[in-house]
């Protein structure tokens, strides 16, 4: 297994080439050659460190953890893969990661390709879609008819939140610069709120919140909630200072307010598959980068300016 990593936490000059074992393959694995990987933001906070409390690491450690390749080799157990299937997946966070040749990858949390896409498209959607997915369906239980809110509608999570949304009937209103309003509206939101334009305003009363942002852009969007409505935020207090006003006002307006880390998980992967095929989703890609050590640090230094339009995306060159 060989690709980029770590051999010590820090910033984008401590990525190198790392060459470990590959996995032996188990009777419920795949064998999966690598052909493009996402790069998202828990990609460079693993590099920084940020995550040491949450996963310990042994170093060397190759990143990424959303991928799309061609299934090698399949354990004896497994019966719905066959080599040479286009896949896509995202693997534990405990183990090594997607910027690689190759990696073992248990079958269970893998799908086949959306019908159609490049690897590089379908490699952009793994963890935002099982974020998305898990945020909007598993948390948020969204129906037809009900009022969302996504904060940054432009980023990777957000423009496939919009467009997760509105394939079950939701009205769907979501924050963007105003340099991304028509980009936004593309993607099939109906409320565009442009926070750079003396901040977002809206009559509309939420069911459902996505935040993606925390801190102050979080507690302004609050008081457009209505009553035991629900939040699912992916922002942690080690992401962004949390507003003193915060607690009181997710308890005025009685919110259930829920935590989502994504799981890797096969089931959401064919969901999103689905979403796909029947052109209800399509993938956002505005940057790809070739798996090096110098296409990787490009790609970091991108995320990191939280600008970033739809997905960045390694391609493994041949």
């Amino acid at each position: 297994m060989r690709g980029i990593g770590i051999k010590k936490y820090g910033d984008v000059q401590q990525l190198a080439m790392i060459n470990i074992p590959t996995e032996p393959v188990g009777p419920d694995d795949l064998l999966i050659s690598i052909k493009a990987s996402g790069v998202n933001p828990v990609d460079w906070k693993v590099r920084e460190g940020c995550l040491k409390a949450d996963f310990p690491y042994e170093l060397p450690l190759i990143l990424g953890w959303d991928a799309a390749g061609k299934v090698e080799f399949v354990g004896s157990n497994v019966t719905e893969f066959k080599k040479g299937d286009n896949v896509f997946f995202r693997p534990e966070m405990e183990k090594q990661g997607t910027y690689a040749d190759e990696m073992v990858v248990p079958a269970k949390l893998v799908s086949l390709m959306p019908r159609g896409l490049t690897y590089e498209e379908a490699a952009s959607l793994p963890l935002v879609g099982l974020t998305v997915w898990q945020a909007l369906v598993e948390v948020g239980n969204i129906q037809q008819g009900d009022k969302v809110f996504i904060l940054a509608g432009s980023g990777g999570i957000g423009s496939i939140a919009i467009q997760v949304a509105k394939s079950f009937g939701a009205y769907v209103a979501a924050t963007t610069s105003s340099k991304n309003g028509d980009f936004v509206q593309e993607l099939g939101a109906d409320e565009v709120l442009h926070y750079d334009q003396g901040g977002i305003i809206t009559q509309t009363k939420f069911d459902f919140m996505l935040d993606t942002l925390g801190g102050r852009a979080y507690g302004d969007a609050l008081k457009f909630m209505r009553q035991n409505g629900t939040v699912a935020t992916i922002i942690s207090e080690r992401d962004a200072v949390r507003p003193v006003n915060i607690d009181r006002l997710e308890k005025d307006r009685q919110l259930h307010v829920e935590f989502v880390f994504t799981r890797p998980d096969g089931k959401n992967m064919r969901h999103i598959c689905e979403l796909v095929e029947s052109q209800k989703i399509k993938p956002v890609v505005s940057e790809v980068y070739p798996l090096t050590i110098e296409g990787a640090k490009k790609a970091h230094l991108s995320s990191q300016t939280g600008r970033t339009r739809g997905k960045i995306v390694l391609k493994r060159e041949e």
